[in-house]
């Protein structure tokens, strides 16, 4: 069977990328597409952080660590600094730089919110692909009854081929 479209699901763990090297020899043998998708929770938002408070070198007053600010004098404070954390957007760019030198055919990479083994079946369909590569992280017993196996209920959910990597511990 030749397959023209590989969805390729990371948690960026170890076992991933281990998927991810079958996947990208499949894609190529194949001469086909690679979607590398990353699930975040639902519950994922940006987070916004206003950094204030900063002294001004050189003004005037001794600074009170504990009432924090300055006492004496007039308080200087430089401009509130804004930071973001988009996960969204640091998810795409740690995707692009695990493709991008790593496959030499057509590829793509998207992050999408949900249930794992749901949305990654709901992509799989959504963009056509006929492979879904993925690994296991191996948990046995109360851990894997636990936390369930997101590979497991992909292979049941999937209407394509999911070709697992079981992921094997170091030993030494």
């Amino acid at each position: 069977m030749a397959f023209k479209h590989v969805l390729v699901p990371t948690d960026f763990s170890g076992p991933a990328n281990s998927a991810l090297r079958y996947a990208i020899e499949e894609a190529a043998l194949h001469r086909a597409q690679v979607t590398l998708l990353h699930v975040l929770p639902t519950d994922t938002r940006t987070d916004v952080h206003y950094v204030t408070g900063a002294p001004v070198a050189g003004s005037p007053g001794n600074f009170d660590p504990i009432a924090g600010g300055r006492v004496g004098g007039t308080p200087l404070l430089s401009q509130p600094e804004v930071v973001r954390r988009d996960r969204s957007e640091e998810a795409l760019t740690q995707l692009r730089d695990l493709i991008a030198n790593a496959f030499q055919g057509p590829w793509e990479v998207e992050v999408a919110m949900g249930h794992p083994a749901e949305t990654i079946v709901r992509v799989a369909q959504e963009r056509g692909a006929d492979l879904i590569v993925m690994s296991t992280h191996g948990r046995t017993g109360l851990q894997h009854a636990l936390m369930g196996s997101v590979a497991e209920k992909v292979v049941r959910l999937a209407s394509c081929p999911v070709l697992t990597i079981k992921h094997r511990a170091a030993s030494g």
